[in-house]
């Protein structure tokens, strides 16, 4: 992926962390659970890649068994904050970890446009997101 697309989609991750507060960490993955850019502090970014592509699988198949429509966000809420993981197009997931104060309606509200951009740059940016070239930040 060009550097210029990278720089752009990590500016993504930051602006979403500055819209939303409460957003402690973000992340952009392939859907193989490979990182492409991130945003953490002291989360593994390929370790997040990793779950988050799991519970996605799973949430995936769950929506399919309960044929309740197309899955729009995995969210796992713990006594300390949350994890968010939207699709993004057929490739790539966004992950957005936050502290127990984040506004869950205004981040999802939020997220959204974000999704939307992050796709339009994924797709120019390169035909096929995952494997060998994918570089963290």
């Amino acid at each position: 992926m060009r550097k210029v697309t990278e720089d752009a989609l990590l500016a993504l991750l930051r602006a979403l962390e500055d819209r939303v507060a409460g957003i402690t960490d973000t992340a952009l993955t392939a859907r193989d659970g490979l990182v492409i850019t991130s945003d953490t502090a002291d989360i593994d970014p390929d370790n997040l890649a990793a779950l988050a592509a799991a519970s996605l699988g799973l949430a995936q198949r769950m929506s399919a068994q309960v044929d309740k429509g197309t899955l729009r966000e995995v969210t796992t809420r713990s006594s300390g904050g949350i994890v968010v993981v939207y699709p993004v197009s057929t490739s790539a997931l966004l992950v957005v970890v936050g502290d127990s104060g984040l506004d869950v309606a205004r981040l999802h509200r939020e997220s959204r446009p974000t999704v939307e951009a992050i796709e339009v740059l994924l797709k120019r940016g390169q035909s096929g997101i995952g494997g060998a070239g994918m570089a963290a930040s």
